[in-house]
């Protein structure tokens, strides 16, 4: 690292952030009005609401968890030229105790409303939810979400202290420290993100199963945590916060939001070549069931935003280096994550309120006030969050040994 010891602390000041009053309005005003609408949904109907929420509460998880990922990458690849923006994902993966919260409060209140196997008469009378049992059940289910989201933060917590440390020794023991932690890190989430997924939405359907599901909810993770950051980094750069992230360091953002939409689409078709190809009646169910009626065109929608555009909006060189396009693809990419994560919730939870005698609005694809409402309501939790975080450290790592490196990143 002999290279990269020079510090720039001597000409480069670190930057601070104070969220502005407009912004803590917005996010405040969300959270209220959001909330208001969530409860409403809640007192007409309750199943839709609870997976609503469901529905919000692992799309902002995912985010926090894309972030995360890439900082963990950006550590363990010593990866120099994001250093000067790398504040950005470090304060978005801090959601993730918060998200421990909404997905415990949605999936503990709502369980009833959205997982079969909760229901002991339903469990009794059939053999292969009685065989799973051991697994899906309300403790276990519970246990595990504490444990493995309360892990993620923890070592999230530990990496991004190990970080702001640095800034005021300049010690070059955080970065290798936080290198172990980074490994660490991926290492268990690439573990515990399939189980968590089994739980969360694979068990909304418990007799369905896939083998890449757990690889397909880190591909969306992963795009989206990279979306949100590119939307962070430019509203930062545009604020006059981030005066040291140029073209070069968006052209970078641009290629890896690119190369990650293609590697969602890949397992997308994957997951989906596989399932067809088998023709296994308890796999095809997925597929027949989001191929029906009025959820058909929601998802071809979902493969076109998710990837088509992006794809060939940021195929070209000057495009990755474009703050206007970057946002607008991030903007996209974001919405289609949502959308991917409501056709994983909404179809299953609404066939078994089918079941259960409680869906009184017909099949087919719903979108409206409750939906708005949840998303609204953990979109404010989740800035507030971040934007307060964004203001707990400089925006500069100020003593980083590869800050040099990232001054003068050009490609």
């Amino acid at each position: 690292m002999s290279a990269h010891t020079e510090h720039a602390e001597d000409v480069l000041q670190p930057t601070t952030f104070t969220t502005p009053g407009n912004i803590r309005a917005l996010a405040l005003g969300l959270l209220v009005i959001g909330g208001a609408l969530f409860a409403y949904g809640l007192s007409s109907e309750a199943w839709r609401a609870w997976s609503a929420g469901l529905i919000a509460a692992y799309f902002f998880l995912s985010i926090a968890l894309g972030a995360s990922v890439i900082v963990a990458i950006m550590h363990v690849t010593k990866a120099g030229w994001g250093v000067v923006l790398r504040r950005v994902p470090e304060a978005i993966m801090t959601y993730l105790p918060v998200a421990l919260v909404t997905m415990a409060a949605v999936t503990g209140l709502g369980m009833q409303s959205l997982y079969e196997w909760s229901h002991p008469d339903i469990v009794a009378e059939d053999h292969l939810l009685r065989h799973k049992a051991v697994l899906l059940n309300p403790t276990g289910f519970l246990t595990r979400l504490v444990i493995i989201i309360g892990v993620w933060s923890l070592l999230t917590y530990f990496i991004r202290k190990r970080s702001i440390a640095q800034d005021t020794d300049g010690d070059e023991k955080h970065t290798q420290r936080n290198l172990l932690f980074s490994v660490i890190y991926i290492i268990f989430m690439g573990l515990t993100l399939t189980l968590g997924a089994l739980d969360w939405l694979m068990s909304l359907e418990p007799h369905w199963f896939s083998t890449m599901f757990g690889v397909y909810q880190f591909a969306g993770a992963h795009v989206a945590g990279m979306a949100m950051i590119v939307l962070f980094t430019i509203a930062l750069m545009k604020g006059g916060f981030l005066p040291h992230v140029n073209e070069n360091h968006l052209h970078d953002l641009g290629k890896w939001m690119f190369g990650l939409s293609t590697f969602w689409a890949y397992i997308w078709i994957g997951q989906f070549l596989l399932i067809w190809y088998a023709n296994i009646p308890e796999e095809t169910g997925y597929f027949i069931i989001r191929q029906d009626t009025g959820w058909a065109a929601i998802w071809i929608i979902n493969l076109l935003i998710n990837w088509t555009i992006p794809f060939f909006v940021l195929l070209p060189r000057p495009n990755k280096r474009n703050p206007k396009i970057l946002v607008a693809m991030a903007i996209l990419i974001l919405c289609g994550h949502w959308l991917d994560v409501y056709l994983q919730v909404m179809p299953a939870t609404s066939h078994f309120a089918a079941e259960m005698g409680t869906l009184t609005s017909g099949h087919g694809p719903y979108f409206g006030l409750t939906e708005i409402g949840a998303t609204a309501a953990v979109a404010g939790l989740f800035l507030l969050t971040v934007t307060t975080m964004l203001g707990k450290a400089s925006l500069l790592p100020s003593k980083d040994p590869y800050l040099i490196e990232s001054l003068h990143h050009h490609q």
